[in-house]
């Protein structure tokens, strides 16, 4: 398990060092935004071992298949925040590219939508 920061600090430096035009705290808070959606279907492992509620965070911990069901959410979250930004700059100049923020925000929409699918799990017993 890892914690979000060290998951964020990974993805800036080895899986996109560049590209990414927002600043680490700004991708750190879509990676948070994307876990507190993850975490309103299903149990965040570390805090249902320790029988508390959720205080999502920088520390929180993530096993790998909470990252996986939850990461191209967050790829969503930090592509739409991107395009906020360069959309905004429009007045000074900047020449615009990629998909607008309301084309990605319908992809968000469907995202979320099949989330709870994807995030569902039930204890398997027997009789």
């Amino acid at each position: 398990m890892a914690s979000l920061s060290t998951l964020i600090t990974k993805f800036l430096t080895e899986e996109r060092p560049i590209g990414v035009l927002l600043d680490s705290d700004t991708v750190l808070s879509q990676a948070v935004a994307a876990t507190r959606f993850y975490a309103g279907y299903a149990d965040i492992t570390a805090y249902f071992l320790l029988g508390t509620d959720p205080d999502i965070s920088a520390d929180t911990e993530l096993s790998d298949s909470e990252w996986t069901i939850i990461r191209p959410l967050f790829l969503l979250y930090l592509e739409r925040e991107e395009a906020k930004q360069l959309e905004a700059s429009r007045g000074l100049g900047v020449d615009v590219y990629g998909r607008s923020s309301s084309e990605i925000q319908s992809e968000i929409t469907l995202a979320e939508q099949e989330l709870p699918k994807k995030a569902f799990c039930m204890e398997v017993s027997t009789v």
